[in-house]
């Protein structure tokens, strides 16, 4: 009887630590939530976005989750290459904010352009995996 209670709280230990957020598995959701946007796997994002999401864009534009996924769907946003530097990742629990310098090449209607920007990106973790909350980026300055 005692083996059974030790492997029945070993197994509930490993379950319990098996579902907490940790550092790779966020360095993981940012890459995968990039590869998403260039490759418009929208089932993809689906899963990688909160329902509450607010994506926002360096020229002041806020887009909801919905609408992310519409844009790419329809070709008003096709993401060429997405390059992420100098990122930081600082995590608290079960929220993450996530921190990068991206060269980003995109189509917008059909026009290319090209952004380097600074992102900040909240991520929670929810229901066993990292959904983006929030998202701003700005244009990136010159360094002084």
């Amino acid at each position: 009887m005692r083996y059974l209670l030790t492997i029945l709280s070993l197994l509930f230990c490993a379950t319990l630590f098996a579902q907490q957020p940790d550092y790779g598995s966020i360095i993981h959701a940012v890459a995968d939530f990039d590869k998403s946007l260039e490759t418009k796997d929208t089932v993809a994002l689906k899963w990688l976005m909160s329902d509450k999401l607010q994506y926002g864009h360096s020229n002041g534009w806020v887009e909801s989750k919905q609408e992310v996924v519409e844009d790419l769907f329809n070709g008003k946003l096709t993401y060429k290459k997405i390059k992420a530097d100098d990122q930081t990742v600082k995590t608290d629990g079960k929220v993450a904010a996530v921190r990068n310098t991206v060269s980003i090449d995109v189509l917008f209607n059909g026009k290319s352009m090209n952004f380097k920007l600074k992102v900040l990106q909240i991520w929670l973790w929810e229901n066993n995996h990292w959904v983006l909350f929030a998202r701003q980026s700005v244009q990136a300055g010159k360094e002084k």
